[in-house]
């Protein structure tokens, strides 16, 4: 459910991992059991007592683990970490996600760095788990007001991937790898941007700077230029139909990626017309992508954006219904999503989406 595109092997992999890897099969079991409560939409405090059972059972099992060194560098137990950290952002569990988050990044770091020959085409599994950490580090990064990533992208030992990352959208992601450098850096201007804001909210003469705006025009041409990416032929063979939509997604997120260029750096207002085409473009991804395709579940990020920065009638309701769909399937980011994005409709304020819920207390990972 959480990756629908990815190859067969990504899942073969990891069950066979966790029937031979306790702390990897509480983990498992422990989203399982969150996610089958959000399915059927049971209230009562039986799934989250037993997805804390389970859960409690995959920390203290990891953490005996990770006592040997050898058992440490292991994939089950990145694996694992992985899991429970996706587990704590679909729950809402804002506090323990970070940890998780940061606990993965040592232990795949590790990993990689101690095979200093690592090669991603001979161990797919591990890249894969590279690709889901990182996924998750540079949405999270871009659904806050001053969100960075907790990696440097593009300058690491997780960043050893082989040239054909870059023709090709990645079916674990949903988006062209070559995005994230990108994307990492319209996160970090829309932090530095943040510290020229007033408490009320965005001081018109606070604009960017030249410097900023020359960037800005820079970011856009790179971005851009990868709209053209294409479906692995993996994805093409196994679903042409799917494939088509793995090209959408992408194209989701490259239009997301200038929608946070132009609203959160630029400081455009809703109705200009780069933002209106920015909006426009991601909508029409959306239309691409049939309304019960699991690839939907890819795009929460280019959907709530979206949704944050269009105050058309016909626009939202088609954002909410789209949405409405991905929650019925039990994804507990899109429950937490929808609510917060009905929330500041109804609110009518006239603060970025960031900045209102920064100032209400209100956080969530769009992954």
């Amino acid at each position: 459910m959480l990756f629908p595109t990815a190859p067969d092997y990504f899942l073969r992999t990891m069950i066979s991992a966790a029937m031979e890897t306790p702390h990897l099969l509480y983990a498992l079991l422990a989203i399982a059991c969150s996610h089958h409560g959000r399915l059927v939409k049971d209230s009562t405090p039986k799934p989250k007592m037993t997805c804390l059972k389970y859960t409690n059972l995959a920390i203290s099992n990891l953490r005996e683990t990770i006592k040997s060194q050898d058992q440490s560098l292991k994939a089950e137990t990145v694996t694992t970490a992985m899991v429970l950290c996706t587990n704590d952002v679909c729950n809402g569990n804002m506090q323990a996600w970070r940890t998780h988050l940061r606990g993965v990044l040592r232990l795949l770091a590790a990993r990689l760095e101690h095979q200093k020959d690592f090669d991603a085409t001979e161990e797919p599994f591990i890249w894969a788990l590279t690709k889901w950490f990182k996924t998750m580090d540079i949405i999270a990064a871009l659904s806050g007001f001053d969100g960075v990533c907790i990696h440097d992208p593009g300058n690491g030992p997780l960043d050893k991937s082989p040239s054909t990352e870059n023709v090709y959208i990645d079916d674990i992601c949903g988006y062209s790898l070559v995005l994230i450098p990108l994307l990492a850096r319209v996160s970090e201007l829309v932090r530095l941007q943040s510290l020229r804001h007033v408490p009320s909210g965005i001081d018109s003469s606070n604009g960017p700077s030249l410097e900023t705006m020359v960037e800005i025009g820079a970011l856009e041409t790179k971005i851009l230029s990868l709209s053209d990416k294409i479906a692995p032929s993996g994805t093409e063979e196994k679903d042409k139909h799917l494939a088509i939509e793995l090209k959408s997604t992408h194209l989701a997120f490259v239009h997301t990626a200038l929608l946070h260029l132009h609203r959160r750096v630029q400081l455009l207002p809703t109705h200009h017309s780069k933002v209106r085409l920015d909006i426009e473009n991601i909508l029409d991804a959306l239309n691409n992508i049939q309304p019960s395709s699991p690839a939907n579940i890819l795009i929460l990020w280019p959907i709530f954006s979206a949704g944050c920065e269009t105050t058309i009638v016909t626009e939202r309701d088609m954002i909410q219904e789209r949405m409405t769909k991905m929650q019925g399937l039990g994804m507990g980011n899109f429950t937490r999503a929808r609510e917060l994005l009905q929330r500041f409709w109804e609110s009518e304020s006239n603060l970025p989406w960031d900045i209102y819920f920064a100032q209400h207390g209100l956080e969530l990972v769009l992954f």
